[in-house]
């Protein structure tokens, strides 16, 4: 088969395609009209991050089979275009891994012993022995916000420097924590708690300014964080306010919303330690994605073997794409009202679809589940069951010919710290994805945009003291659905919003009388 390697990877990787006997060319640094006239030559394509996969020169391949990513990130490939020509394109996760663990344990030291500060006043020719008394990191708590591949090489590290490690990671199965020897515990209380936080969770709608003000305010003045995931993740206006105020201790960043930054004054803080997303940056990690994708393309064109796949070039039955999108947002729906670790989830298909083979149902169900907290890899139908598989997740699949309400009906109940949640949906002729049942209650509402689901008595006023709050506080409500099970008893509102409730006006809500909870829900 014939490679074109279009950015610089390892000679190790290069070398294994070759004495695989596949002809691999390397041509770097071309434009998108170079690589386009050349592509039709090539079974398959390794990029980095220079390189643009775009749809002009993916449409202008004839025998391209995938396209590989050395390394995570694969937004510089037009995955819609791989798709639609039935090219696989394929990432390599795994090599920065270690890399990604050891800056973050190198950053924690830096910030526990004030490193930065001490070389700088040295270059100026000042001995500020006692300004710069640290800590040791011995005995002082670690928390951990998503124990994917690389929190977990970190507790690991932090645990052999004798720390206490908890974590926050609502999709980790109390199972596997207590293999890891780490206690799990909310995110409020790992604020709380915490000498040391760091993040290792992907950027999605849901973590999107996940560490805000009102999260920094929760932690220690002593305690520090440590970001070496995504930028985006921490509010970084509310952070440079809580570092410049001394609100905690400090912080050390490798990422940011824009890189490189239009404003520097994270950078301009004494008590913030910035690098240039190094975190990748190791001669090693450089190596081993180089290696890593050589090898995964070299198995898929030698053996058909996929690994580490984000999309699914592959026709499906035509019957199932309608409900393809609904099971991944009934996953996504699960996991928001379950709030807790998930152990398992049973996606059950009944009705006509039951004959047909749901097993991707299944799998587009868990890829929702897992894709607001997984940061490692981009969650899709290939890898969704081995990811669950690796945290401990319990995936069940249930057929039934028989639905006595609905031609077809995908119910998902994801089980959380002994308690159950269930969200079921269908498709209704003329009106689409309809959800049509949330818990015990039977409901009927599109599932789009951010809404709130709250469980109340059914009391009068009910509907008045959360439209009134909510209006006080400028969020529009764009649709209601209700339902009870009998008067006077529980029921439930849906309320589509045109923008997302801030966390404190969810709280507001919990304190109306007769209202059981609140939850807001973003697909």
């Amino acid at each position: 088969m014939k490679i074109l390697v279009a950015d610089e990877i390892s000679e190790k990787g290069i070398a294994m395609l070759r004495s695989s006997g596949h002809e691999v060319d390397v041509k770097t640094g071309l434009k998108e009209d170079e690589l386009a006239s050349i592509i039709a030559d090539y079974d398959a394509m390794i990029v980095r991050s220079a390189t643009k996969a775009t749809r002009k020169i993916i449409e202008a391949s004839k025998k391209l089979k995938v396209i590989g990513r050395a390394g995570v990130g694969v937004d510089n490939i037009d995955l819609e275009a791989a798709t639609e020509k039935g090219i696989l394109v394929m990432n390599a996760p795994s090599g920065n891994i270690i890399s990604t663990a050891e800056l973050t344990i190198g950053l924690m030291f830096a910030l526990a012993r004030n490193i930065p500060q001490a070389d700088r006043t040295m270059k100026e020719g000042k001995w500020e022995k006692k300004k710069l008394t640290g800590r040791q990191l011995t005995g002082k708590t670690l928390g951990i916000i998503g124990l994917g591949k690389v929190g977990t090489e970190v507790a690991k590290r932090a645990q052999g420097l004798g720390m206490v490690v908890i974590a926050y990671d609502p999709l980790i199965s109390p199972e596997l924590a207590v293999k890891l020897h780490v206690r799990l515990v909310s995110l409020d209380m790992l604020l709380a708690q915490s000498d040391f936080v760091t993040i290792h969770t992907t950027l999605t709608a849901q973590t999107k300014d996940m560490i805000g003000a009102e999260q920094l305010s929760k932690m220690k003045k002593s305690a520090f964080l440590i970001n070496t995931a995504r930028g985006g993740i921490v509010n970084e206006e509310a952070l440079f306010n809580a570092l410049n105020e001394k609100k905690i201790a400090g912080a050390a960043l490798d990422v940011f919303v824009k890189e490189p930054p239009d404003d520097w004054k994270l950078a301009k803080l004494d008590n913030c330690i910035v690098t240039p997303h190094i975190g990748a940056s190791t001669k090693e990690a450089q190596e081993e994605v180089g290696s890593e994708i050589a090898e995964q393309i070299d198995l898929y064109l030698s053996k058909g073997i996929v690994k580490n796949a984000v999309n699914l070039p592959a026709k499906l039955d035509p019957a199932l794409m309608p409900y393809m999108e609904l099971c991944n947002k009934l996953g996504l729906m699960a996991v928001q009202l379950a709030k807790k670790n998930v152990s398992s989830i049973e996606v059950k298909c009944s009705g006509e679809i039951a004959q047909k083979d749901t097993k991707i149902l299944a799998a587009s169900a868990v890829a929702g589940l897992l894709t607001p907290l997984v940061a490692e890899a981009s969650v899709n139908l290939i890898n969704a069951l081995p990811l669950a598989k690796e945290r401990g997740i319990n995936v069940v699949h249930v057929t039934s010919e028989e639905s006595p309400k609905y031609k077809n009906l995908i119910e998902v109940s994801v089980s959380s710290d002994g308690s159950r949640s269930c969200v079921a949906g269908t498709e209704i002729a003329e009106k689409g994805m309809r959800i049509v049942q949330l818990n015990n209650h039977s409901v009927e509402f599109e599932p789009k945009g951010t809404f709130l689901f709250i469980e109340h008595m059914d009391k009068p006023g009910m509907i008045g003291a959360v439209g009134t709050l909510l209006g006080k506080n400028g969020i529009n409500i764009a649709h209601m659905d209700v339902a009870r099970d009998k008067r006077g008893g529980p029921a439930v509102m849906i309320l589509s919003l045109d923008e997302p409730a801030p966390a404190a006006v969810i709280e507001q809500l919990k304190d109306i009388p007769n209202l059981k909870d609140a939850t807001q829900i973003t697909l």
